[in-house]
């Protein structure tokens, strides 16, 4: 089995580097160009489904990757981006709100995986051999430290970047292993 997680191509407010969370931004003309290049890596990869957030961003580059496979695309509200309440359209420049923001994620990482990571199961259990699932940052994040078995301690030594691309796939010892991690090629 191969899992691949894509985050969305990006936006004005990743241009801007506002937090989003659940705020329904649309790709800019740069997310557009990526999700085509993304999707021009991808055509020859294998896939039985494609998995994405309901979010427009996701939604999109989820699309523009199927042009290429014609696979079953399902959107899923559990796989979007943790809500960020009052901290959707606040730049991360800005240290005070950077300060606070980061706060705010530490205190609901324990609500946002466990949905994310519940969503997974479910996917998993479709039985699919190749799949996608394109998501935003959170999302890649949480079925990485999910699928890896990271403790959360090691947060913060992973990134990953618009429209990169994490491939895990399932070793001799039956766990998962990370064939490719925050893979833009396709934007060199």
């Amino acid at each position: 089995m191969k899992i691949t997680t894509i985050r969305h191509g990006e936006t004005d407010w990743n241009a801007a580097r506002k937090i989003q969370g659940h705020t329904d931004i649309p790709l800019n003309a740069v997310g557009l160009n990526q999700a085509e290049r993304l999707a021009a890596r991808l055509a020859d990869e294998p896939c039985d489904a494609i998995f994405t957030s309901d979010l427009l961003r996701a939604r999109k580059t989820a699309e523009i990757i199927n042009t290429h496979h014609n696979a079953p695309l399902i959107a899923s509200f559990n796989l979007r981006e943790r809500n960020c309440g009052e901290f959707e359209g606040q730049l991360l420049s800005d240290p005070d709100i950077r300060a606070a923001f980061f706060v705010y994620l530490d205190a609901t990482v324990n609500m946002y995986f466990p949905k994310i990571h519940a969503e997974l199961e479910k996917i998993l259990s479709g039985g699919y051999k190749n799949i996608f699932i394109v998501g935003h940052y959170g999302t890649a994040m949480a079925i990485l430290y999910g699928l890896l078995q990271i403790p959360a301690e090691e947060r913060g030594r992973y990134t990953i970047g618009n429209t990169a691309i994490n491939a895990f796939e399932i070793g001799s010892d039956d766990k998962f292993f990370l064939s490719l991690e925050n893979d833009t090629a396709h934007l060199l």
